[in-house]
């Protein structure tokens, strides 16, 4: 993919790649709201408690370069506020947290758009489920309780494979099941057996906050954005004056029907 940069030679991939991902989900779904959940917190401190290496790949050490995704991320938060697009954050969470906790107080149908499958765990039939991304928004999954009983496995499990574990969840369940099955084969006992302090730690790290603070909008789809000068000029900062002109257009039309 050949890079795209703003005028001022500003890496800008990423947010081109959003702006034109939300250009086509709108149109596509047609939300009655649109929330953009961010992370306050990629490594909080209650996941860290319970399993020490949570996301400690991703720790930077002194000499490694600096992330050029973060100042995109910038880009991107700043250009979706002038959008008037809601984003929402939860002091100590992460993503997840908050999309749980806006799942968890909403009534009626929600789509969550993502490509974590981690979210997977709050997919509730009929009302909540997935839309994974398995190339950008042209090709979304429709993640189902059905989906997940196909797909589902025990990850961290040494030994214990995807198929394998679809068979199990299959056949019992839940994890809970499996482990308290009178019937289990002795090797696959002894398998989740060594590997009971990651699970125990697992459901820690796995479980999402349904109470997180979520500060930031309602949700609702803006028509035009507030102050249209202030956008153009960041468009053209950035040099995303055609992305930004394709989600007014998509924004302006999901308002429209």
């Amino acid at each position: 993919m050949p890079e795209w940069r703003a005028p001022d030679g500003t890496e800008v991939n990423a947010a081109l790649g959003f702006l034109n991902f939300l250009s086509r989900l709108v149109p596509d779904r047609r939300p009655a709201r649109l929330f953009v959940a961010l992370d306050a917190d990629w490594r909080p401190e209650f996941r860290v408690a319970a399993l020490p290496s949570y996301k400690s790949h991703r720790v930077a050490g002194p000499d490694d370069p600096p992330d050029p995704v973060d100042p995109q991320i910038r880009i991107i938060i700043e250009l979706l506020g002038l959008f008037g697009i809601t984003t929402v954050a939860a002091e100590g969470y992460e993503a997840e947290d908050v999309i749980a906790t806006l799942v968890q107080r909403t009534s009626g149908p929600v789509e969550i758009v993502t490509g974590d499958r981690d979210l997977f765990a709050i997919v509730n039939d009929p009302n909540v489920r997935v839309l994974y991304t398995l190339r950008g928004v042209s090709e979304l999954a429709s993640v189902d309780e059905s989906y997940i009983q196909a797909k589902y496995g025990i990850p961290g499990v040494h030994g214990i494979g995807e198929k394998t574990a679809s068979q199990l969840v299959a056949k019992y369940g839940s994890l809970d099941a499996i482990l308290a099955a009178p019937d289990l084969s002795a090797t696959i006992r002894a398998k989740l057996r060594a590997s009971a302090d990651y699970l125990a730690a697992a459901r820690k790290v796995v479980w999402m906050a349904r109470d997180a603070p979520v500060t930031g909008g309602d949700g609702t789809l803006p028509k035009a954005p507030s102050d249209p000068a202030a956008l153009d000029r960041a468009a053209k900062r950035y040099g995303l004056q055609a992305a930004t002109t394709r989600l007014l257009e998509a924004l302006a039309a999901a308002k429209a029907s």
